[in-house]
């Protein structure tokens, strides 16, 4: 697995490509932004990159590519779910080394166009608080990140792979000068033995019995096949044989630490630190929960003080409402009052029945 880390500026420009229809792009996983559309995303991370507007680059890309062994055999959906826990892997192994990154937007997009699974992981360099991620050193702590990932869910080593792209390697230099059928045979083996040794250097560390290993070594094309004798308190392992490509090597034959005897030395520390390295990740969860908790509720809180503000204002409008209508009732009582007491001009006798002689 390959982690790929650019710094950009524009988050316009990096949403549009990751979600370009014609990259078969699908949203995986995001945290803080919304993903209906790459305008609504971009506006949502400038929204929060606003907060320090003297930080030009604020746009962390991270390309996580998968080789075609690890996509073999799945259903794209299964692909999908496999970049997701990978993306997820990588920010929660991050925020381990800088808990920043457990407080920050970002979001996750597959492309399915080529023939190596891949995703795109667009972070916000400004944190919710405002405050800026460094990246110093990132380039190493992403590669540490992703070694760590493959031994822990048993993908296909980048470094066996020759870090390009992961892509289908092709014959070693030895398979391609070999002149006989013997010296090939020999290149062959010794290429199948390099690829084992490779394969338990990142699985075997991390494997707490032999059942672990194999489940491991099963994604690198691996067999292995531990050689045991009855003893009174039950089967004891004494040997161990690993099969790849046709090819059968004794433990010893890899690598000395890789013997039965030693593995199992391995096995042993693995189970003794494994409640620490489970505690390191639970306690790791919990922080990158606990600050997504914590951001919903300054979200909920947010939005109830501006409905309270929307209820006040129309409280405000309707007393003035009232106000004004009270206003105006008033003015018309007391123009009907003035009416009323106005004074009458006295009417006058009709002197036109009498002649106008007064009797």
């Amino acid at each position: 697995m390959i982690g790929k880390v650019k710094i950009g500026k524009s988050f316009a420009g990096i949403c549009r490509y990751v979600l370009q229809e014609d990259k078969q792009a699908q949203v995986l996983d995001a945290e803080g932004v919304r993903t209906d559309s790459a305008a609504h995303m971009a506006q949502d991370f400038e929204f929060q990159q606003s907060q320090r507007p003297g930080l030009g680059n604020a746009v962390l890309h991270v390309a996580l590519a998968l080789p075609a062994e690890d996509a073999a055999g799945r259903s794209r959906e299964e692909v999908a779910e496999l970049l997701r826990q990978v993306g997820r892997a990588y920010m929660e192994k991050m925020a381990q080394e800088n808990e920043q990154w457990a407080n920050t937007q970002w979001s996750l997009t597959g492309h399915f166009d080529k023939g190596h699974p891949h995703a795109h992981l667009v972070v916000n360099r400004v944190d919710n608080d405002g405050k800026t991620i460094p990246d110093n050193f990132i380039g190493q702590e992403s590669r540490r990140v992703c070694k760590e990932i493959e031994a822990e869910m048993g993908l296909t080593v980048a470094e066996q792979r020759g870090r390009a792209q992961v892509r289908e390697v092709g014959p070693t230099h030895r398979q391609a000068t070999a002149k006989t059928p013997s010296a090939q045979r020999d290149a062959d083996w010794q290429r199948a033995r390099h690829e084992v040794g490779n394969a338990l250097k990142h699985t075997a560390p991390y494997s707490g019995n032999w059942d672990e290993l194999q489940a491991k070594l099963t994604r690198h094309g691996v067999q292995v096949t531990p050689s045991t004798h009855q003893k009174k308190d039950g089967p004891q392992v004494y040997g161990v044989v690993f099969e790849k490509d046709g090819h059968r090597f004794k433990g010893s034959e890899v690598a000395k630490e890789y013997s039965a005897s030693k593995l199992q030395q391995t096995f042993a520390q693995y189970k003794a630190q494994a409640p620490v390295l489970a505690q390191g990740a639970n306690q790791a969860a919990e922080a990158y929960e606990a600050g997504r908790a914590k951001r919903q509720l300054e979200a909920a809180e947010q939005l109830n003080r501006q409905f309270q503000e929307q209820a006040r204002q129309a409280q405000a409008r309707d007393q003035a409402r009232r106000d004004q209508e009270q206003e105006q009732a008033r003015k018309v009582q007391e123009q009907a009052r003035q009416v009323t007491k106005a004074p009458q001009r006295p009417q006058l006798p009709d002197r036109s029945r009498d002649g106008g002689i007064e009797m």
